[in-house]
């Protein structure tokens, strides 16, 4: 399958206007795909950013010099020099082309400063650190280009580019169609693992086993509060959170079932002389119901998209959690009677 690479053209623009013309022509001959920046010069900080970003998709990168060092950023570095340092950096495969003489060069395409002379001459001397080939005119450029090119293209091959009809041949539709495969039984054994409760449950606190929280309560009109400590089973506190976290709730809304849960809890006898107002849930046993019905795997956080001022914390029914919800929540009917029977006995 044919394979086309982009190559990045970079130069100053001005004075090698026909150079470029011979050297994108010439990679056009190479069926390659120039690169470059002639409609968007590199003259600020926001060119260069799509500079690099061209750069990045290239496979790879072509410097031509002649007499100008070109435009350059507040630093006194020249945009061609960052192009050529950036490809560098990044791993380009780079080729330069420096004029052989530029003292035969008209005034019009050197520098006319020294301080511009001595960049241009620096930059030169890295860039035949690099392959770098010496030219003389445009045409010359231009053969020059294509047979380095070639070499190049031998010494470092490239992906490159492929046409979109020939991008997903039969092996790689078979891979595509075995990963979504691979995909869907994995979020399955997700779904699975959701539905059913976690592999260490049986070390933990749960069922009948009770929570105590302490608290003071009063046991009469007229006597000073008395340390109690109320329990409530787990079973019993996720009965009266359950239907709170089945449609998401908020951390408040789930404080407030659990302080409903341990005011039931008050013994009879006394809690006529007390009041729901009065029950008082430490945070940290707050923290600790939480993290017992996340680690039974009963409720996670929510995942309703809110407003992005709303900084409340939503929980939500895992579902395994829905599921032993209904479990311990479903009014059973009594042994050996029929629903008619007790929906009889309900009507007297």
């Amino acid at each position: 399958m044919e394979r086309k690479h982009q190559v990045f053209v970079s130069s100053t623009y001005r004075d090698l206007v026909e150079e470029r013309k011979e050297v994108i022509h010439a990679l056009l001959e190479l069926d390659c795909i120039p690169a470059g920046m002639e409609l968007f010069p590199a003259t600020d900080e926001d060119a260069w950013s799509l500079i690099t970003e061209v750069i990045d998709d290239c496979d790879y990168y072509l410097l031509i010099l002649a007499g100008k060092y070109g435009s350059t950023n507040k630093e006194g570095i020249g945009y061609t020099e960052m192009e050529f340092d950036y490809a560098i950096a990044q791993g380009k495969p780079v080729i330069c082309f420096v004029h052989e003489d530029i003292e035969l060069l008209v005034s019009s395409k050197v520098e006319s400063s020294e301080k511009g002379k001595e960049r241009l001459l620096a930059f030169m001397e890295k860039a035949k650190e690099k392959h770098c080939k010496f030219w003389s005119s445009a045409p010359d450029l231009g053969g020059k280009v294509s047979r380095s090119l070639i070499q190049l293209k031998k010494k470092h091959p490239s992906d490159g580019w492929v046409p979109g009809r020939f991008a997903a041949d039969q092996k790689m539709l078979a891979e595509m169609e075995k990963m979504r495969a691979k995909i869907a039984e994995l979020e399955m054994e997700a779904l699975i693992s959701k539905d059913a409760p976690p592999e260490n449950i049986d070390q933990l606190k749960s069922g009948s086993d009770e929570y105590f929280i302490p608290q003071k309560l009063n046991v009469d009109d007229e006597g000073a509060p008395e340390e109690h400590n109320l329990g409530v089973s787990w079973d019993r506190l996720f009965s009266y959170c359950g239907p709170e976290l089945a449609g998401e709730c908020t951390s408040v809304e789930l404080r407030e079932k659990m302080i409903l849960a341990y005011w039931h809890a008050v013994p009879r006898e006394i809690r006529e002389f007390n009041h729901y107002n009065g029950i008082g849930m430490p945070y940290v046993c707050e923290d600790q119901i939480s993290v017992q019905l996340q680690a039974l795997g009963l409720m996670e956080h929510g995942t309703k998209k809110r407003a992005v001022s709303d900084n409340n914390t939503y929980w939500k029914l895992t579902p395994y959690g829905e599921k032993y919800l209904i479990q311990i929540r479903a009014i059973r009917k009594s042994p050996n009677k029929s629903m008619q029977q007790i929906a009889d006995a309900s009507a007297d």
